[in-house]
């Protein structure tokens, strides 16, 4: 935690420099889980297909695909289950996802069980359980609520809001007197010692990782809190998720949400035809590279979310809603939507980093890793200060120094 020195307004800085230690002190354990937490989901697609070939992945074969109704009727009967929702991949070796609820209606007040079953989607047999979902699922509620519920829920979201206070408050404390002195910005001088040393790698690892810091904090508190996801909605004007809209990714086993059922809980038979509807689709978008299928109310269309074969993350979804004549009531692309509404629909992938590609997940996932550097180097700096505070009380106002230490250079002092 840096010192406080004089600034252009220099009544404030010791004001930030208190904030900015308090809220290291006691949100940083917090914020350590969270972030270590974080760094392991970042590729938690990638290590369960690695560690479950045959179950996420399926051996290819040369007979097509299943049409999606009779996929739909192998999937009911092997596993009992009613088909809320069914995702398709165009690739030939991805399983089929289908979202079940039971066949009878569930008690009054409660909500239906719900579960996802994998499926080969050439025959419609059901893949086993993947290995590991189970630690990734736990990993995630972990970072999201420390496994503690609602209340867990608040202790994170209030941790996140100190994340981006102790970002901003940082910033300031540590902006140099040569701005445009990338040295003074950036570099860690490797003869520096001691406190200093742990100063320099606090203030300039610091500034690395501030603009993700920040992305990933006011990101993160769409998960938090009702009051500020809802204001996000408002601002950007776009359109609150309903029970048409596909399951938001990261819940669940592979990214993939549970389908909240409608009605009594219980997948009711459209009166699309879904083996129409698909084709249709297909000769919409031919390109696409998931596709899910939510089974509709009677009376009411088809609706298809997609995502392209080349878009540029997986949150980018499009849908194509078509009625029972076969017809294309409505397509919503992606990249025609206002920018605040493609904002919303892609919250996960900016705050997880992938909305800017592989390069901006790995960038995130180095940033949540190093998250314990700055709770560890701003405890020992803390109790170092203590310290020195004691021992220049005890040598009657004097500031002593550790022989062979160099002092710790007030803010923005160094090049």
């Amino acid at each position: 935690m840096p010192d406080p020195s004089p600034r252009r307004l220099p009544g404030l800085s010791p004001i930030l420099f208190q904030i900015h230690w308090f809220i290291g002190i006691t949100a940083g354990m917090v914020l350590m889980v969270v972030g270590v937490t974080g760094a392991l989901l970042s590729y938690q697609d990638e290590i369960l297909r690695a560690l479950n070939p045959g179950v996420l992945s399926v051996a290819a074969r040369p007979e097509p695909a299943l049409p999606p109704a009779e996929l739909i009727r192998r999937i009911e009967a092997a596993s009992g289950g009613r088909v809320a929702s069914l995702t398709l991949a165009a690739a030939p070796d991805r399983p089929a996802r289908a979202f079940l609820t039971p066949r009878e209606a569930p008690p009054p007040g409660t909500r239906p069980r719900r579960e996802l079953r994998l499926a080969d989607p050439r025959d419609g047999s059901l893949l086993g359980t993947p290995v590991g979902e189970g630690f990734f699922r736990t990993t995630r509620e972990l970072h999201r609520w420390l496994l503690a519920g609602a209340e867990g829920r608040i202790v994170v979201g209030v941790s996140t809001i100190a994340l981006v206070v102790l970002s901003l408050t940082g910033l300031y404390l540590r902006w140099p007197r040569r701005v445009l002195s990338w040295r003074a910005w950036f570099r860690i001088d490797p003869k520096l010692r001691g406190r200093a040393l742990l100063w320099r790698l606090h203030a300039v690892i610091g500034t690395w990782v501030l603009p993700l810091y920040v992305l990933a904090g006011l990101t993160g508190l769409f998960w938090s809190f009702d009051w500020y996801r809802n204001a996000l909605f408002d601002l950007t004007g776009a359109p609150r998720p309903n029970a048409e809209a596909g399951p938001p990714r990261g819940e669940g086993a592979q990214g993939q949400g549970e389908a909240r059922a409608r009605g009594e809980g219980r997948a009711v038979r459209p009166a699309v035809d879904l083996d129409a509807a698909w084709t249709v689709f297909l000769r919409e978008r031919p390109d696409y590279a998931t596709a899910q299928l939510r089974l509709p109310n009677p009376g009411q269309p088809l609706r298809i979310t997609y995502v392209e074969a080349e878009a540029a993350h997986e949150d980018a979804r499009s849908s194509v809603a078509i009625n029972a004549a076969g017809e294309v009531v409505e397509h919503r692309r992606y990249a025609e939507q206002p920018l605040g509404h493609r904002l919303m629909g892609s919250i996960l992938a900016l705050h997880s980093g992938s909305y800017f590609g592989p390069l901006g997940t790995a960038l995130m996932m180095v940033a949540s890793l190093v998250m314990p550097l700055f709770g560890i180097t701003g405890w020992i700096l803390y109790l170092g200060r203590r310290r020195m505070k004691a021992a220049r009380a005890a040598a009657g106002g004097r500031r002593p120094r550790p022989a062979g230490e160099a002092p710790a250079p007030p803010e923005g002092s160094r090049a």
